[in-house]
């Protein structure tokens, strides 16, 4: 019986033009974090770690006259060429699955024809009337996966493409944080580098390709914004809730991809959910927390981690299992367990 696997992924983010470049970078400590030309409220420049112009994708004409907003283009630029990156047979359409920043419709009606607007960009068969686009943040490209995962478990007759794209180079949105005081700075030390980035994967039925174990995520009211006592559990329960879908038989995690930010609300996540499961964990497991060299990339980051996990597992530079996880800054935490394919 053949299983769900990962056969192959892109990533664009700044430190990488493609999965490989971007984990080799991390591997090597690589870091693309600059002076941005924003300024917080006290005209101090607010690093952040930025894809370079050359890399990005160019809008076509009809989508350049949209009403579209600042962040919308910038992530349609920073999603085409990811998408086009990809290793993908062409001859019959896709479903996409695409994790986002959290938006709710009338904040952003143009969300759901992120699909179509990325069909006609990258040039790929994708099945617009069978995409989805969940905007719920960092977590969100681990949620994409689990539906992914889902849908090919009824349908298997056709890959899906899930990913995650999102930028913070917005003024409203980074003065809104920077009010939060979260952008960390001279005088914020518990903040996060505000980072861009787009990663995608192609997932399918199949013998060959890193397996995908289980997906799990778990909805925590005591999230950064909630009334509800932050006691730091939210990944934890993810966890217990992934543990559940796994064989007795699988190994101890080898290696975990972080979806740390730089915040200390990511690492209480962690925390918590490492002292509760460390059964679960090798001793010499291998932490990754590659967000340090290319900075948030917000509902990007799960794809990302991904991305670059299935390539450390390919060339055996990290030993499996390897966990990927990530925490919006609202409800979902989400986590995945990637083998290799015996």
């Amino acid at each position: 019986m053949s299983s769900i696997v990962i056969q192959s992924s892109n990533v664009l983010c700044a430190i990488g033009r493609g999965s490989q470049q971007a984990w080799a970078s991390a591997r090597a400590g690589i870091a693309r974090i600059v002076n941005s030309g924003v300024m917080d409220g006290r005209f101090d420049p607010i690093q952040m770690g930025l894809v370079p112009e050359d890399a990005l994708g160019q809008l076509t004409p009809d989508i350049s006259r949209l009403p579209l907003p600042t962040r919308a283009r910038r992530m349609l630029r920073l999603a085409t060429p990811a998408l086009q990156g990809l290793s993908v047979d062409t001859s019959a359409p896709m479903r996409l699955f695409l994790g986002a920043p959290r938006l709710t419709p009338a904040e952003a009606p143009w969300l759901r024809h992120f699909p179509q607007y990325l069909q006609t960009l990258s040039g790929l068969p994708i099945d617009v009337a069978r995409s989805i686009v969940i905007p719920q943040g960092r977590a969100a490209a681990l949620l994409a996966l689990e539906a992914a995962v889902n849908a090919l478990q009824e349908d298997a007759s056709s890959p899906v493409i899930v990913g995650g794209v999102d930028s913070f180079l917005d003024l409203r949105l980074l003065s809104a944080l920077s009010d939060e005081g979260r952008v960390l700075g001279p005088r914020i030390m518990d903040g996060f580098i505000p980072g861009e980035g787009a990663a995608f994967l192609v997932v399918a039925s199949s013998d060959t390709g890193i397996r995908i174990d289980a997906v799990a995520n778990f909805d925590d009211p005591g999230h950064r914004y909630g009334s509800a006592p932050a006691r730091g559990e939210g990944l934890a329960e993810a966890l217990n809730v992934l543990r559940g879908r796994l064989p007795a038989s699988i190994p101890p995690v080898g290696v975990t991809f972080a979806g740390f930010n730089g915040e200390g609300f990511e690492a209480k996540l962690w925390g918590v959910a490492q002292l509760r499961h460390r059964d679960f964990f090798a001793p010499d497991m291998a932490l990754e927390h590659p967000a340090d060299k290319y900075g948030d990339a917000g509902a990007a980051t799960g794809a990302i981690l991904s991305a670059i996990a299935t390539v450390a597992l390919r060339d055996t530079s990290r030993a499996g299992p390897a966990l990927v996880w990530a925490a919006s800054d609202y409800d979902p935490r989400a986590c995945a367990l990637l083998s290799v394919s015996p």
